[in-house]
């Protein structure tokens, strides 16, 4: 790698290798490689904030990926498609709350307590998990 500093101090036949004939023309060439070394370092300032975009591009897309807790049943812990609300107030996926009471739970899975089998449609969070 040749530099402004080793160019200056390069004799008069080998400033003529470079097809320098003057000193005023090895002050055009050092401004020139000073200024193809800034371009050069402006394009990779350019590459990087490029690249840091694509990386939070890819990292908002994972967390797109991930449905808010709030939609995400409880028992089955995935999104939730026919939610509802059980006596205990929660919302369930409706196939994960019949599937519980089924196996002989009559109580919350979450507090515990003893809840009718009575379910009422969340139409609210059955939107939320559409829109998502």
């Amino acid at each position: 790698k040749i530099n402004g500093i080793v160019l200056l101090s390069l004799n008069e036949s080998e400033i003529q290798n470079f097809g320098i004939k003057s000193i005023e023309e090895l002050d055009s060439f050092i401004d020139l490689l000073k200024q193809l070394q800034k371009n050069n370092n402006d394009q990779n300032n350019e590459h990087n904030k490029q690249k840091v975009e694509v990386e939070n591009q890819k990292d908002q897309k994972k967390q797109a990926a991930i449905p808010p807790e709030d939609l995400i049943c409880p028992l089955s812990n995935k999104l939730m498609i026919d939610p509802v609300i059980a006596q205990d107030g929660n919302t369930y996926e409706r196939k994960a709350i019949e599937e519980w009471f089924k196996n002989g739970n009559n109580t919350s899975p979450i507090t515990g307590e003893q809840i009718e089998t009575f379910l009422i449609p969340n139409k609210l969070v059955k939107n939320q998990c559409e829109k998502w």
